[in-house]
């Protein structure tokens, strides 16, 4: 199952911060309130999960993470969620892909980020986030410096699936 991985590999499992990052419930609440304030939508945790190299166009929207932890938050989508996420954001009809959709996915995932570490004391004035960069494509791969933690959590939203994953290192 898909739900949620949790991969430390080198930090100190009792620091604080690493459990409070790794802590689904915290990223559970935040994904929950932006969705329902953002979206006007549920969400609930699945165990389907959306990796860049299982679909064939999907996107990923990124935003760096510096400070008291180092390293990046993304959300990957297919290319229906990502129209379903702009069209409810502007309340408009998304028919393709374009500057519109990849702006309003940068802009959640933004949101998304924030809110995550806004519920974290020691992230909340510590931690500054990067403006956020989509790649879109067709079964491709990141690849990123080894972490001290990964977290990886999948959510359905209307009919649409999404991943968002959180790694990186404390300094």
């Amino acid at each position: 199952m898909l739900q949620s991985t949790i991969q430390p590999t080198h930090a100190p499992a009792s620091s604080p911060l690493f459990n409070a990052i790794n802590d689904t419930t915290l990223l559970d609440r935040s994904v929950e309130e932006v969705f329902a304030l953002m979206l006007g939508s549920p969400v609930t945790v699945s165990d389907t999960g959306i990796a860049p190299t299982n679909i064939p166009i999907t996107l990923t929207a990124v935003i760096g993470l510096a400070g008291a932890v180092s390293g990046a938050y993304s959300v990957v989508v297919n290319e229906a969620a990502a129209k379903q996420i702009a069209a409810a954001m502007l309340g408009i009809e998304v028919e393709s892909l374009d500057d519109t959709v990849y702006d309003a996915l940068g802009e959640i995932t933004n949101i998304l980020a924030g809110a995550w570490k806004s519920k974290i004391d020691s992230l909340h004035a510590a931690c500054l986030l990067s403006v956020p960069t989509v790649v879109t494509g067709t079964h491709y791969d990141i690849h990123k410096k080894s972490s001290s933690f990964r977290l990886s959590r999948s959510y359905r939203f209307n009919d649409s699936s999404f991943t968002i994953s959180i790694y990186g290192e404390q300094p």
